[in-house]
């Protein structure tokens, strides 16, 4: 079990390694909340790939609840990264989808860089700032 984070003047990165519990991230947020370093308008990078434990659905909703409450502390986007085709990266997307619920923004990647990228440059990833949707049967895309 280990969770770090670091702060730097752009981001908190938080590293996850091994098994950990919903009460041992939910607590890394209460210490990311109380730094003095910390601004809630930093982007969060959430980085899974050094773990393989895949929490059960039960927990990713209770951990997107817990941080939905503390939104007003986490105003800026979160990128999740896990291995491509993981339990963890499947995961990841299940999660981002029940965070979004709470108003988070939050996206999954497979790639550090690009995730890093996309909290930095959000205009460097215009592909998900774009949703396909449909007015008057005509297919348009949505800039988020």
């Amino acid at each position: 079990m280990s969770i770090t984070y670091c702060i730097d003047d752009k981001l908190v990165v938080v590293s996850v390694h091994g098994f950990n519990t919903f009460e041992d991230v939910a607590n890394v947020f209460v210490e990311i909340i109380g730094d003095p370093a910390f601004n809630p308008f930093k982007g969060i990078l959430f980085d899974a790939r050094d773990t393989a434990y895949g929490p059960p659905t039960e927990e990713l909703e209770a951990l997107a609840n817990h941080i939905g409450k503390l939104k007003i502390q986490f105003q800026g986007r979160w990128a999740v990264v896990a291995h491509s085709n993981s339990l963890v990266y499947g995961l990841s997307r299940m999660f981002s989808y029940l965070a979004q619920q709470q108003g988070l923004r939050i996206e999954s990647f497979s790639d550090y860089d690009e995730a890093r990228a996309w909290l930095l440059h959000p205009k460097s990833l215009s592909w998900i700032y774009e949703k396909p949707c449909f007015i008057d049967g005509s297919l348009h895309v949505r800039k988020l």
